[in-house]
């Protein structure tokens, strides 16, 4: 039976996906995920079409990426958030906090340390996303109090240039319990997917205005 922790992670999953996701993923187009608001934007790109010195990917395909980061960062696509968090709730379920086979401190869960999937069209994207989603609701409808009570170490990172297009993995940080973790991930998935929520509307706006300006 799912214990009070589990409970709790399930029905923030449950606001999330309900007011968040689901207008971040329902008929996402093409257009819309490499639409660029300012000529400033980081996106997905080939990497021959890069703009940045430090971008991430090891592919044909990278992320947009500056170190140090610049100030202001630069607003980046939908694109570029759906690499951000599109494989994070999959990968979270190959933690051994949750009977995976990897640890926190591996940086797994990181797309600035480990490769994660770039997406080049939007149905690609939303299909990770939602298998990954899916996962991980699995995963603590399945976990107890114990196992979610249990603490490991996070990870870091290191103070040195990246490496093949990764940051440098530093080492374990403070120990947390799983629900830390697992809370962080919903967190960063829910607040990036407003993002594409707003970035959606923008984009609406944007070309119903020009729409509006071209006929007059």
């Amino acid at each position: 039976m799912t214990g009070k922790p589990a409970e709790t992670l399930l029905e923030l999953m449950y606001q999330i996906e309900y007011f968040t996701l689901g207008r971040a993923w329902a008929a996402l187009t093409d257009d819309e995920f490499f639409w660029e608001p300012f000529t400033t934007t980081w996106s997905i790109r080939r990497r021959v079409e890069c703009r940045t010195s430090n971008p991430f990917g090891a592919g044909e395909w990278v992320a947009d990426f500056e170190i140090p980061e610049p100030t202001p960062v630069p607003v980046t696509t939908i694109a570029w958030l759906y690499w951000h968090i599109g494989s994070m709730p999959g990968r979270l379920c190959d933690i051994d906090l949750l009977r995976g086979m990897r640890t926190m401190a591996s940086g797994l869960t990181s797309p600035y340390l480990t490769h994660h999937p770039i997406f080049s069209s939007a149905a690609e994207a939303v299909s990770a996303l939602r298998d990954g989603w899916r996962r991980l609701r699995g995963a603590i409808e399945r976990a107890d109090d114990d196992q979610l009570e249990v603490t490991t170490a996070g990870y870091t990172y290191a103070v040195e240039p990246p490496r093949g297009g990764l940051c440098v993995v530093g080492p374990p940080g403070p120990a947390q319990p799983a629900t830390h973790f697992i809370a962080g991930t919903l967190n960063e998935v829910g607040h990036h997917g407003t993002q594409i929520g707003a970035l959606r509307d923008a984009c609406a706006w944007r070309r119903s205005t020009a729409a509006a300006d071209t006929a007059t």
